[in-house]
């Protein structure tokens, strides 16, 4: 029997590699097509500065995807939640100039009435206070803590504690720790705005517009590079997307991503300088 123990372990040590190796040949091989042209069209591309902590790559591919991700130091910036000035909601353009913000994005999900009245859909927290409920199952949260530093967490672990403002949204894409939450790539190719949390000094706001991607296809771009991603997000949430993707950074005229609709809610990104002034 002991002469048969390195036999068997050498046979299940072979039969591990193998596994493991037919595995993530298996997982390259099913890279969606149009993520792997975005993957290609990034990788020759470079990250160009905008202001210190703020970075942007823009790519558009032969299929007529646009892709702007800005990569943001948490030191430097402050996430924030902002809601419409108006009943009939707002354009992140007009955020960011009554703001003096330096970026700002579409947030969650939102409902309109009859008489055009916009409302949020699922929890979304303005300065501490709850303006919707929210669902207890699926999606998570894009929360902030009063310094305005963002986490993404589970729907079903709740709120945390710490967060004075919040998006609930759906799907998390990538749950924290980097683990893929995507099953199935059934959605159509449409305008997307995704929440990136790279680690805890660095987020990153991915903006797909053109012809657009799945959701299974653009978070598959955010995935690290041995599964066929690029930008190696530990946790991502996607945000509302179609008509409502929407950006608008200050000074940047040409990175702009152009609103369709006017929207309840907003996503901001702001100095931290600015508070001190």
């Amino acid at each position: 029997m002991r002469r048969l123990i390195p036999a068997v372990a050498v046979l299940c040590a072979v039969a591990a590699w193998n596994w493991f190796s037919g595995a993530a040949a298996q997982s390259l091989t099913q890279i969606p097509p149009r993520t792997l042209e975005a993957v290609n069209s990034l990788q020759e591309s470079v990250w160009r500065p905008l202001l210190p902590g703020l970075e942007v790559m823009e790519v558009a591919t032969a299929l007529g995807t646009r892709l702007v991700a800005l990569r943001i130091a948490n030191a430097k910036y402050r996430f924030s939640v902002v809601q419409q000035e108006e009943e009939s909601g707002e354009r992140a353009r007009s955020v960011v100039r009554r703001l003096d913000a330096v970026l700002a994005v579409n947030g969650g999900f939102f409902a309109s009435s009859a008489q055009g009245r916009l409302t949020p859909v699922g929890m979304l927290v303005d300065d501490g206070k709850a303006q919707a409920a929210a669902w207890s199952h699926s999606g998570g949260f894009l929360a902030l803590d009063s310094e305005g530093m963002p986490d993404i967490t589970l729907s079903v672990d709740g709120l945390p504690e710490a967060a004075v403002e919040a998006i609930q949204s759906r799907p998390v894409i990538l749950e924290p720790g980097g683990k893929w939450a995507m099953n199935t790539n059934g959605n159509d190719p449409e305008r997307r705005t995704i929440f990136c949390r790279l680690d805890e000094k660095t987020s990153l706001i991915l903006l797909v517009s053109g012809q657009g991607l799945s959701l299974y296809e653009a978070g598959w771009l955010l995935r690290n590079a041995s599964w066929g991603g690029f930008f190696g997000c530990d946790s991502a949430i996607a945000l509302d997307g179609g008509s409502s993707t929407q950006l608008t950074v200050n000074g940047e005229w040409d990175l702009r991503v152009d609103a369709l609709v006017r929207v309840q809610n907003f996503l901001v990104v702001q100095r931290r300088e600015a508070e001190t002034q």
